[in-house]
């Protein structure tokens, strides 16, 4: 458009110069030469309208290619954007199942804890109430789980695994036999002698010169001595139970004597 016009403007003014070549101005200045100095205005503004073009192509081109890469930049962000958003939501989730099984697991520990006391509490019992063999042993084992009990530092699962343990170890003792020697009061006189545990079924005791015997009467919390018949059955059951003669059967004053 613009070259056009220019172009119009040219015809014209070469138009002006063949008809009044010889003409001049009413200042005296001849007309080719005001044309001429119009001329030369045109062309240096259209050269500069082309330099201003051709600059501006550059920067228009320039600036395309920095809004490509900034819309390249936004379009990177916002994919990470929500990679991030859906990571955030995954972290969330993750996070609201961590509090839930945390308190389920606080949950669950509390009431582990309540019924190990219960467990506990019975075994007691059950050990108070039982023929007295291994008192001290049992006792100390019975002050352990207690004092574990109140340890923060114990888990649940430590607890769970030692009190049920003791369970088994108390459980043993009621399909074994064992002998030890301890120091009990027969007839209101102390006495070293050998204790046989026969399950939990019957204690028995025989002293060191095997003259007297004696069985553990759980109604009256005594020891009631036995006639001097039984006396070689129960050392043949001492020395079988300390592996010192092979087993053969015995008769032996088993069971319990109830209180009235």
């Amino acid at each position: 458009m613009y070259r056009f016009n220019w172009i119009i403007f040219l015809l014209v003014l070469f138009g002006l110069s063949f008809f009044s070549a010889n003409a001049g101005h009413a200042d005296g200045k001849p007309l080719s030469a005001t044309i001429r100095e119009d001329l030369g205005q045109v062309i240096k503004v259209e050269k500069d309208v082309q330099n201003m073009k051709k600059d501006w192509s550059e920067r228009s081109k320039s600036i395309a290619d920095q809004l490509q890469i900034l819309e390249t930049r936004e379009s990177e962000l916002e994919n990470r954007l929500e990679k991030m958003d859906l990571r955030l939501k995954l972290e969330q989730a993750r996070l609201d199942e961590n509090i839930r099984r945390e308190k389920e697991t606080d949950r669950v520990e509390a009431e582990l804890e309540a019924f190990l006391d219960s467990v506990l509490l019975r075994l007691e019992s059950a050990i108070a109430e039982d023929l007295p063999f291994l008192e001290d042993e049992r006792q100390g084992r019975l002050s352990d789980l207690k004092m574990m009990m109140v340890d923060p530092q114990t888990s649940s699962a430590e607890k769970f695994r030692r009190i049920f343990e003791a369970l088994q170890i108390e459980a043993e003792y009621g399909i074994t036999v064992e002998v030890t020697q301890s120091t009990v009061e027969l007839d209101q006189i102390p006495v070293l002698v050998d204790v046989i545990r026969v399950g939990r079924v019957s204690l028995l005791c025989q002293t060191i010169d095997q003259k007297k015997s004696a069985v553990f009467d759980p109604g009256q919390k005594t020891w009631q001595t036995l006639p001097e018949s039984v006396n070689r059955d129960i050392s043949r059951a001492v020395a079988m139970a300390r592996l010192e003669r092979s087993i053969e059967l015995v008769k032996l004053p088993l069971g319990r004597i109830a209180s009235q």
